[in-house]
């Protein structure tokens, strides 16, 4: 068989690598301009910013067209295995991994596993190299039994960052394995498109031209990475009890330098809330696709109700569950029936580390 992985990774000079923790580096700078082109927030669609108040979400559950039937959810597990030195010096973390998604369909009390994939991939930045090496390299790792790798090419990184720092290249190999889980993740959602389905994450991670007579998508985000909210919005948000939620408002997605265009109507949600909680936990943002919310004219406040409603009786009630406060029991049990398809990563690194040939007695 060709040694085509082994007499790459000794020409590019591989050393071993573990998981350490992500050191700091020097971002990219943000250009305002372009920030405020690709997100715009409309804070005035239930009522004017200045009376935000929690809202009480009543007890009507919605009917059961707009029930969620699907729940979709993706994972990604993985770690930096390898570095290697281009011929400019760069160091190129290779990072070994796996991929996949899933989607359940409630039945009856139960759910049923109508969709799941997995891959095992290995993800790095190519451009440094020749091209020939790099087809030969993934050729070899897709056709070793026991790999199965398949290389995903992540891009280079944009011009402000420093291609000698370990931390960029690290980041935008575990970046592209994200990517791939999305791409997975919109093709469980894509299996059927005929019952309501719930994401665990925003929308258009798996739709970003969702139509109006189309069956609902309600999205969960339980990571806020974005400031959405003005003054008064923040100290609504404080002050939400359980079972509590904002006001609606639109959020735009996407611009001129954007490939992708969504605006969703979206609301805070608190699904729990104790004595022993932080004030800034236990709550969720809930988004629907705007043309959805807008379709339904009168009636679309009761809807986000009445959803609130019902994502508070799907809340995860398993105290072991470290995201309890914020996670739903579907989407648990969607990540119960995708974990078990995967390889432990342990395994992974060392069947690498024994086809490469480089590392023997120090496999761990």
């Amino acid at each position: 068989m060709s040694d085509t992985i082994s007499a790459f990774l000794r020409k590019y000079r591989a050393t071993a690598v573990g998981n350490t923790p992500a050191q700091p580096n020097i971002p990219a700078a943000e250009d305002d301009a372009e920030s405020d082109a690709l997100q715009r927030t409309d804070r005035t669609v239930e009522c004017g910013e200045a009376d935000w108040a929690p809202q009480d979400v009543g007890m009507a559950l919605p009917a059961p067209a707009d029930t969620p039937q699907r729940f979709i959810d993706g994972s990604q597990t993985g770690q930096p295995v390898l570095c290697v030195r281009s011929r400019q010096g760069y160091p190129v973390a290779l990072y070994l991994g796996e991929v996949g998604a899933v989607a359940l369909r409630s039945e009856g009390r139960g759910f049923v596993r109508e969709f799941a994939a997995v891959e095992r991939v290995l993800s790095f930045v190519v451009d440094p190299f020749d091209w020939a090496e790099i087809e030969s390299f993934a050729r070899d790792l897709m056709n070793r039994p026991e790999l199965r790798l398949r290389v995903l090419p992540a891009n280079w990184p944009q011009d402000a960052h420093n291609p000698f720092d370990y931390e960029v290249l690290r980041n935008q190999a575990r970046n592209r394995c994200v990517q791939e889980m999305e791409s997975l993740e919109r093709l469980a959602f894509a299996q059927d498109r005929s019952v309501t389905a719930l994401v665990d994450g925003n929308i258009d991670r798996v739709a970003t031209t969702p139509k109006a007579h189309e069956a609902l998508i309600v999205g969960v985000v339980k990571t806020h990475s974005t400031n959405n909210l003005h003054s008064q919005g923040w100290q609504t948000l404080l002050q939400l009890e359980r079972e509590q939620r904002t006001p609606v408002f639109r959020l735009t997605t996407g611009g001129t330098t954007s490939t992708t265009k969504i605006s969703v109507a979206t609301w805070f949600l608190k699904l729990a809330g104790t004595t022993r909680l932080a004030p800034n936990w236990g709550y969720v943002r809930v988004e629907i696709p705007w043309v959805q919310f807008t379709a339904r004219g009168a009636d679309r406040f009761r809807l986000v109700d009445e959803l609130s409603r019902w994502l508070i009786q799907a809340r995860c009630t398993t105290q072991s569950y470290g995201r309890m406060p914020v996670s739903l029991d579907p989407i648990v049990r969607a990540e119960d029936a995708l974990k078990p398809l995967f390889t432990p990563p342990v395994v992974l690194v060392n069947r690498l580390y024994r086809t490469a040939g480089l590392f023997r007695g120090h496999e761990s």
